[in-house]
């Protein structure tokens, strides 16, 4: 199955192929072992001799076989030998995060730091892919998200925590600017107006992200877009908070942001952050979207 559409600066033609036919070819140790072969050294191609000695494939003819039947979805020839395709990387990468073959739950563990909504204890723990890090005495601050279970046992227990939050980071980065974490489609964002008493970090409005490819659905609160906005990591950043390093609870050592709506049909909401005598203030627009960043004396 294929498809061609013209961009206005170019067609884009995409192939398509079965899921049935695509994963069919990873239904082989050989063919596993070729992969994992090449996933030693994913930046630099392996020669044929080289690939089929890594491999530990005895026979010759089998190698030949299935080496074939990878190539043009898994692998690609290259110049100096066999490198992976974009799709094979992935197998690899879900391979290594343990996606298909791990499975893991990790114990509560105290995290170093006070919620920024209470200031009570925070806690963090870990079950059926899914890690949680929230208040024990509060239920105003609560994140809880994806987190593939190969990585655990590369952290000691007491960073795990910290892993969680740069992992969530990363992610929400990823969505804000509108890509899937699970298949890279095209998120669409959208700003949703809250009821009293079901609002997220106390902001009148959450954003929600939907992909409309596969489906999978990301909910923040509706300050979260703005922490991606460089108008805004640079007053963090200026203030002692680092996005995508310090750890989301410290920002309540700077003032968790504030937020109104300016409308509700289209929703639109103010949100503004302020700290030792400045302030910025961005508006969230009904697509979750930045049009306006301004930093002002508070």
């Amino acid at each position: 199955m294929s498809g061609e559409y013209d961009t206005g600066s170019g067609a884009v033609t995409v192939e398509r192929r079965s899921p049935e036919a695509v994963f069919g070819l990873l239904g082989d140790e050989s063919r596993l072992r070729i992969l994992q072969a090449l996933g030693e050294t994913p930046d630099e191609p392996v020669p044929f001799s080289e690939l089929h000695r890594r491999s530990e494939v005895d026979d010759s003819g089998r190698f030949n076989y299935h080496l074939g039947k990878l190539r043009g979805t898994f692998v690609r020839r290259a110049d100096d030998g066999y490198e992976l395709t974009y799709a094979g990387r992935q197998v690899i990468g879900a391979m290594y995060a343990g996606i298909y073959t791990a499975n893991a739950t990790v114990e509560t563990i105290p995290v170093d730091g006070a919620c920024p909504v209470c200031g009570g204890d925070l806690a963090a723990a870990y079950a059926e892919e899914t890690a949680r890090v929230d208040c024990t005495e509060c239920e105003d601050f609560y994140n809880e998200f994806a987190f593939p279970p190969g990585s655990l046992d590369q952290f000691d227990p007491e960073e795990l925590p910290l892993a969680f939050d740069h992992w969530m980071s990363h992610v929400m980065r990823g969505v804000a600017a509108g890509f899937c974490q699970t298949c890279a489609g095209r998120m669409e964002g959208r700003l949703v107006v809250d009821e009293e008493g079901e609002r997220l970090a106390g902001l009148p409005a959450h954003v929600a992200y939907a992909c409309d490819r596969c489906g999978s659905i990301a909910t923040a609160s509706g300050g979260t877009p703005t922490m991606f906005h460089p108008a805004v990591t640079g007053f963090l950043y200026d203030h002692g908070f680092e996005t995508g390093h310090s750890p989301t609870w410290l920002l309540g050592d700077i003032g968790l942001p504030t937020g109104d709506l300016v409308s509700e049909d289209p929703p639109r909401m103010r949100v503004r952050l302020e700290h030792d005598g400045e302030a910025v203030v961005a508006m969230v627009e009904a697509d979750a979207g930045i049009s306006s960043v301004e930093r002002t004396s508070a």
